[in-house]
């Protein structure tokens, strides 16, 4: 990322500061990405905040689904045993209420879904 960022010596000498090159680091790279995070960050708190309004779901339950969905398979599925493992050995459990009742929910639904992985296909080139 840091265009102008150079290796620290292994000599053991504590070097001295180099005022100038920091600026242009910063200048040339802090900066410029500086306005671009904020313009970014405002664009996903707004997204995040439809999420909560008008879909009605928590925010943190989706931040959790965009990490899960982020992560690769194998540590994904790593994650999820912890997961599910941490939660029942602590007693949290997804309640079956009245509102699950109306909507016909099973007794027996996880709060992690298991399923069959979806199998490799080969692609095809023309």
């Amino acid at each position: 990322m840091a265009s102008a960022a150079k290796e620290a010596d292994i000599n053991g000498e504590v070097g001295k500061p180099d005022f100038e090159r920091a600026m242009k680091i910063y200048k040339g790279d802090i900066k410029p990405a500086q306005g671009k995070v904020g313009e970014f960050s405002q664009e996903l708190s707004t997204a995040y905040k439809s999420i909560k309004k008008d879909c009605n779901i928590q925010p943190g339950a989706m931040k959790l689904y965009v990490k899960l969905d982020g992560m690769e398979e194998s540590k994904r599925d790593d994650f999820l045993r912890s997961l599910n493992g941490l939660m029942k050995m602590g007693g949290i459990f997804m309640p079956r209420d009245m509102l699950d009742a109306a909507e016909g929910a099973e007794a027996k639904e996880s709060v992690i879904p298991t399923g069959e992985k979806k199998k490799p296909e080969l692609v095809t080139v023309n």
